[in-house]
């Protein structure tokens, strides 16, 4: 019974095959669908009865391409594509059709992506820019003693700055705040006297404070005329301003400042200063980081500026994003190129240069306005498991990368695609927006993955042996039971041993020649690309039989465990011979014998005829090995000599009479194209020469080499002369070498003579046969014992 139970669950296995080398879905060995159509590329086949071969594993998991060629049926190929299904997809508004700030403007509204792991998807955007779409403009204003004539002006051209706007945009709101700087010290004065004037005694002024939100949004001109009218110039110490704690407060003030949600927020800040930044409160002992937080009292004063730091650039931009503002940057020239580069940080911010009184605010806040809104930029915010590629922007003119659009205009319809896709599956469905800078119109697009199958069971549900669930053509096992029909216990320590002694090849000692798994004592084959792998261990494969031009077998037969089994007709040990004869036999009219392969000189191997050996051990020649063993070459020499060359044994005449069937040509420079060749000696300069030549129809075509090949013979006055050269030139090469010997040896004498010649060495006592030329005497006479003389 168990011997039954093993054969059907080998016949009807699933397997894991391996088509390609590296393939990731075979490697996956997936037990279910939902594991597979999880790997990027892989499909699930889910016919149940796709294996065929008792101990080889074929995968249901696999490249689709070789899920077809494993004669998978196509409508059992579970392989779900990535897509995008438009949601609420309203038309974009007509210019001046719509209430105001209620167009639409981006296409579609809504959506859903369903993302399958390492397929991705494109998505389409459309936007277009609506008339009168609601304008807040805040005006934030440096009130240092530098800014004086600046605040004169725009007193006078309050009235003018509200109805400019209008006639840009029906729904416009206008605020106005004020900074100077942080009110410790070194950026202001403490002394209490300049605390309460900290301009000269004879002007005085308003004390310092960081911001004041003077006016909030409100659509009425005539406050904001009022407002500007009511503030009065301050002043501080240094030169840098607290401008990005006013930005700060300006921007995360949302209800203080009353920025509506459904409008363009434009920010005009106005200085003639460059700015404080994170750090730079460390001078005046603050040194807790600026929090982003709102801190306006309700009289509109920040009330936390001598309490935290100065906003990092980064930290403001970040907030500058999150609440879609646009600033507006009029500086004048001393600090525009500072301001240019803090444009360049923040998306969709204009910085132009204010005229030394600000006469030309109007005009900058205008033109600064026309060129963001002629900016179309879109952002993309979502999970970081979500990745954003491809991003084009297809413009009026142009289609260039990124999602910017530059010089759109009111009416215009812009297009931008990008690419969504994910490495891995999502536990759950995932949100993603889609904005434009400076408006309230978003894209929400939600994502789900798609790593689940939608089988059609076609046959009544598997039991799998009580051990598992059946699910797409195949059985998903309990933990501790595997198999096709989950028959193997793994626990049972006594049945895997006894499996494994199966599946051992006795030879190498190796389990399953390790291409293969062992389950239930039987070795199941691995498969991979191109390649099959059988036999009882596994020990066998499609791939090590002899090729031909790199083909298994010649691809006219089956690779069985590395011997070609050729196809009827072949054979060879890589079924590179043909049994075919009918292009061994001669069907020419001069045939010696058309009934016998190769004229009976010969034996047909492969199609091709091999010509015995006669007397004497020359072959027959010829395809048919029609030309009988003789020196063929000698046949033909004198009609080849004499037509070419003029010599041999036939002049002139006889060589027209009995040369008429040659046709001979001297070769230039091309090769010839006869297949039999042969090289003569002309006798009479005993050169050789080479030839080609072939029969037809009864004439003899003849290729000659134009050069002839002779021998080199040396001239004997050359060689005697060459002697008596050599004998003369040893003898004085002799002569020579004893001079020159000689010489060295008589300098090296000359020398040493020389040295012991300047270095002499001298006896220091007296000679011995000198003698003095005194001589002394003693006078006997003479008592006192001296001498009498000295001679």
């Amino acid at each position: 019974m168990k011997e039954y139970i093993l054969c059907c669950f080998l016949m009807c296995s699933l397997s894991l095959v391996v088509k390609g080398a590296n393939n990731a879905c075979t490697e996956s060995k997936a037990k279910s669908c939902g594991e597979c159509i999880a790997l990027p590329g892989c499909a699930w086949c889910q016919a149940a009865d796709y294996a065929d071969n008792p101990n080889v594993v074929i995968s249901r998991c696999d490249l689709p391409e070789n899920l077809l060629s494993e004669k998978c049926p196509p409508e059992a190929i579970s392989n779900p594509q990535s897509k995008s299904v438009p949601g609420q997809n309203n038309e974009l508004s007509n210019v001046g059709e719509s209430e105001v700030g209620k167009a639409t403007q981006m296409k579609p509204q809504t959506m859903d992506v369903y993302l399958r792991p390492g397929d991705p998807v494109n998505i389409n955007l459309a936007f277009k820019q609506a008339e009168d779409y609601p304008v807040d403009l805040y005006y934030l204003l440096d009130l240092s003693k530098s800014m004086e004539d600046d605040l004169e002006k725009l007193r006078k051209l309050g009235q003018q700055l509200g109805q400019k706007m209008q006639e840009i945009t029906r729904d416009f709101r206008l605020g106005f705040g004020s900074f100077i700087d942080k009110t410790v010290s070194p950026y202001i004065s403490t002394v209490p006297a300049r605390l309460r004037n900290p301009c000269d005694d004879l002007s005085p002024c308003q004390p310092t404070y960081s911001f004041h939100n003077d006016l909030p949004l409100t659509p009425k001109i005539e406050s904001f005329v009022t407002s500007v009218n009511n503030v009065t110039h301050s002043s501080n110490l240094d030169n840098p301003e607290g401008g990005l704690d006013a930005m700060m407060q300006a921007i995360v003030c949302q209800q203080s400042i009353k920025w509506r949600k459904d409008a363009t927020h434009l920010l005009v800040y106005s200085t003639d200063a460059s700015f404080h930044y994170a750090g730079d409160g460390k001078l005046g002992g603050i040194v807790f980081p600026n929090d982003g937080k709102c801190y306006l009292s309700n009289d509109g004063n920040y009330f936390k500026a001598n309490e935290m730091d100065y906003p990092s650039i980064g930290h403001l931009v970040k907030k500058i994003t999150d609440h879609n503002i646009q600033p507006i940057f009029a500086v004048t020239s001393t600090v525009i190129k500072t301001y240019k580069n803090l444009q360049k940080m923040i998306p969709k911010s204009v910085t132009g240069e204010l005229s030394g009184d600000s006469s030309n605010i109007i005009d900058l806040i205008q033109n600064a306005y026309n060129d963001l809104k002629g900016q179309v930029i879109l952002e993309v915010k979502g999970p970081k498991e979500i990745k954003v590629s491809e991003q084009m922007a297809h413009c009026q003119n142009s289609t260039m990368e990124g999602l910017k659009c530059d010089g759109v205009k009111l009416g215009d319809v812009v297009n931008f695609t990008f690419t969504l896709s994910v490495d891995t599956c999502l536990p759950e469905p995932v949100e993603l927006y889609v904005t434009p800078y400076g408006y309230n119109d978003r894209v929400n697009i939600t994502v789900t993955s798609l790593c689940d199958c939608q089988c059609n069971e076609t046959e009544a549900a598997h039991n799998c042996s009580g051990h598992g669930k059946y699910e797409c053509g195949a059985c998903v096992c309990d933990p501790g039971f595997t198999g096709i029909d989950c028959f193997c216990d793994q626990k049972d320590l006594k049945g895997v041993e006894s499996y494994l002694i199966n599946c051992t090849d006795p030879v190498t000692g190796v389990v399953c020649s390790d291409r293969g798994e062992c389950q239930c004592g039987q070795c199941l084959c691995m498969q991979e690309f191109e390649k099959k792998i059988d036999g009882k261990y596994c020990e066998c494969d499609n791939t090590t039989c002899d090729r031909v031009s790199g083909k298994i077998c010649n691809n006219l037969g089956t690779c069985n465990c590395g011997n070609c089994e050729c196809n009827d007709g072949w054979k060879g040990k890589a079924c590179e011979c043909t049994l075919d004869t009918s292009e061994c036999f001669d069907t020419s009219s001069d045939a010696i014998d058309s009934t016998q392969p190769c004229n009976g000189n010969g034996e047909c191997e492969c199609g091709v005829c091999s010509c015995f050996s006669g007397q004497g051990g020359a072959k027959f020649r010829g395809q048919y090995c029609q030309t009988k063993p003789i020196v063929i070459c000698d046949i033909h020499r004198d009609c080849i000599q004499c037509k070419a060359f003029h010599t041999g044994n036939y002049n002139d005449a006889e060589c027209e009479k009995n040369c008429q069937n040659y046709n001979v040509t001297i070769l230039g420079d091309e090769a010839s194209d006869y297949d039999q060749d042969c090289r003569f000696t002309d006798q009479t300069d005993d050169c050789s020469f080479q030839v080609y030549f072939s029969e037809k129809n009864g004439t003899i075509y003849v290729d000659v080499e134009p050069a002839k090949i002779c021998a080199a013979y040396a001239n004997p006055m050359y060689i005697i002369i060459g002697i008596i050269a050599a004998i003369v030139g040893i003898g004085l090469a002799i002569l020579l070498i004893w001079k020159l010997l000689t010489s060295i040896k008589d300098a090296r004498e000359f020398k040493n003579f020389q040295k012991e010649s300047q270095n002499p060495k001298w006896e220091g006592g007296e000679n011995p046969i000198f003698k003095k030329a005194t001589s002394t005497f003693r006078n006997p006479m003479y008592t006192g014992g001296k001498p009498s003389a000295n001679l």
